[in-house]
């Protein structure tokens, strides 16, 4: 018998967002939130389902780095003090 198949599962974050799962996602307050959509920084679209409105990701992860700076996924950075 063939070795037993293996199912490869990528968890990858939805494109768009509602309110409440945007606050999760960027871990903004609320208030914070509200005032970033009052200036024009994070505009929703009455597009969801039953007219809800919803977030781009790629307009959150802007906001987010623009609001923190862009975080560093570099391997590198995680083993340079280790002596080299």
């Amino acid at each position: 018998m063939g070795a037993a198949a293996h199912q490869v599962t990528f968890n990858v974050p939805p494109l768009t967002f509602n309110r409440d799962a945007a606050l999760r996602y960027t871990g903004l307050a609320p208030k914070l939130f509200g005032q970033l959509e009052a200036a024009g920084s994070i505009t929703g679209r009455r597009i969801g389902r039953n007219g809800e409105v919803v977030y781009l990701r790629e307009q959150l992860d802007l906001v987010t780095t623009s609001l923190f700076g862009a975080a560093s996924t570099d391997i590198d950075d995680e083993f340079g003090a280790l002596g080299g």
